[in-house]
């Protein structure tokens, strides 16, 4: 199983030259990543060359590094995501076939490498990646402190560099777990007084950055970090990702499908983002006294309930259960009897393979076809195949057999090859439109953006931040015809003014962007 591992690895060094920088999240943390590389301020991230404080800035230094070895690209962006996921695969492999035997450690990574979001979240320049890697040598090392006291300086530091990839959260859940599995960690062989030294170690690696800057920009800082992006954000803050957003419009349909989703978003996500495995869920919840069991389900119910509580939704936030999620369910997966094995499905495993492989089957044969790439086409193929794999597993004798493992592996290159060229489609469609009409502009003249939407932040990375945004017809105006400016825009009402000429037009799956010059210039 190994060899497949290796080659799921290798191949996703491929994606990052695949497709250009997506929007929102990755255009602004490449951006602002570039701006900290240009400017070498490595204190305060800026975009626009505005203080920027959506995010601490470990994610930020690790760009900046990497395109200082390679050069300002998508690939430099993208490493830190690709080693991260490497690392974590790596982690779960080996910690795991330690504690439960080398078939299910293995099965577990590649459940992992093969997990549509895993896949997906290993080749963005986004911080979710880097913060599951921290978290899960956290949870490990506060597992193993019993058994060598050095994992209680492996763990504070794992749970301070969580806390400097994305903030509090990070220490905000190695604490809660250690919480809720107190009296079974001290039974164990766990000390008090190293779980204080190890809070100690988690608070000093992030405290320089954080105290530097709240002295370089105070009250600013701590409004901006603290109470909006975490306090509100968890309360619905984040209007464009927020539960709220959908019950605004009222009526009984508003308030049922926010009530929905605020319920029933994480269910989605979880089956989708593990699909095929997810249907093994039930690996989660099994009546079991191992010790160890019990310890890793609770994180998974941890990570899984809190955001399922908060009003914000995104699909990464469940991300850190995943490496554990695969681990118990490869656990489970492995240690059935052949008997059980060759056991029927019951009728909603049978439901969800075939409604979750009909969903992704749905999304490749959208991409494929809508850009003319019909080679995206073997993503949905490829996971469709991993669902026949899986049936294998569970009625020809389980995970060990060369059937299901040949099976497993031409899915798995199925797979990774079929994301590869569906996030080309995805690009083809939604992003190198833009980009190119973006990049058409002379890098000595500002680009102005005007009521483009999602506002393609990516742009401040590819033009250097010789970009504005403004939504305000007048400024717009006012920029251009005293600095020569650019304007790219999708509003057609602004464009047909017989002030402007419009020197170039890209069109997108659903809109159509122009770029245009005053004509007093």
């Amino acid at each position: 199983m190994r060899w497949l591992l290796a080659g799921i690895i290798l191949l996703a060094f491929l994606s990052p030259f695949a497709f250009g920088l997506t929007d929102l999240d990755e255009g602004f943390y490449a951006s602002v990543a570039r701006e900290m590389f240009s400017r070498n301020d490595w204190l305060t991230p800026t975009l626009g060359n505005s203080p920027w404080f959506e995010k601490p800035p470990l994610l930020y230094w690790l760009m900046s590094l990497s395109m200082q070895l390679f050069g300002a690209s998508e690939f430099a962006v993208r490493l830190p995501s690709l080693l991260a996921s490497m690392f974590t695969i790596i982690l779960i492999v080996s910690w795991g076939g330690r504690r439960f035997g080398r078939a299910a450690g293995d099965l577990a990574g590649i459940i992992f490498a093969l997990a549509p979001l895993a896949m997906l979240l290993g080749r963005l320049a986004i911080t979710d990646m880097l913060l599951t890697l921290w978290l899960t040598l956290a949870v490990i090392a506060l597992w193993e402190t019993h058994q060598r006291a050095i994992w209680f300086i492996v763990g504070g530091i794992a749970t301070g560099l969580a806390v400097l990839t994305k903030g509090p959260v990070g220490l905000g859940f190695i604490g809660l777990l250690y919480l809720i599995n107190a009296k079974s960690l001290h039974q164990q062989g766990l000390r008090f007084r190293w779980v204080l030294l190890a809070l100690i170690v988690a608070l000093c690696v992030p405290i320089p950055w954080f105290a530097g800057v709240y002295m370089q920009h105070g009250r600013d800082f701590f409004e901006e970090f603290i109470l909006k992006q975490n306090l509100a954000r968890f309360a619905g803050g984040d209007t464009a990702h927020s539960v709220l957003s959908i019950a605004k419009g009222g009526g009984l349909l508003g308030i049922l499908g926010a009530g929905i989703a605020y319920l029933l978003f994480y269910v989605v996500v979880f089956w989708l983002g593990l699909f095929p495995f997810s249907t093994s869920a039930n690996a989660l919840w099994q009546r079991d006294s191992d010790p160890l069991y019990r310890y890793l389900r609770s994180w998974c119910l941890l990570v899984f309930l809190f955001f399922t509580l908060g009003l914000t939704k995104l699909p990464a936030y469940i991300f850190p259960m995943f490496p554990f999620a695969a681990l118990l369910i490869a656990r489970y997966l492995t240690s059935r009897s052949e008997a059980a094995q060759r056991a029927p499905l019951t009728r909603w495993q049978w439901a969800s393979l075939f409604v979750g492989s009909c969903l992704w089957l749905c999304v490749a044969l959208f991409l494929g076809f809508s850009a003319r790439q019909p080679t995206a086409i073997l993503f949905g193929m490829g996971l469709i195949g991993a669902a026949m794999a899986y049936l294998s597993m569970h009625l020809r004798g389980g995970v060990q057999t060369k059937p299901a493992m040949r099976a497993l592996a031409i899915c798995a290159f199925g797979v990774v090859l079929g994301l590869h060229f569906s996030l080309r489609a995805y690009d083809r469609l939604f992003l190198q439109p833009v980009r190119d009409l973006a990049r058409s502009v002379p890098p000595y003249r500002t680009l102005i953006v005007h009521k483009v939407s999602p506002g393609y932040p990516s742009l401040y990375f590819y033009r250097q931040s010789q970009v504005v945004l403004d939504d305000n017809p007048d400024n717009v105006m006012s920029l251009m015809r005293e600095k020569g400016s650019y304007c790219l825009t999708g509003d057609s009402g602004f464009v047909s003014r017989p002030q402007m000429i419009e020197v170039g037009r890209s069109q997108t799956l659903n809109r159509v962007y122009s770029l245009i010059v005053s004509r007093y210039n």
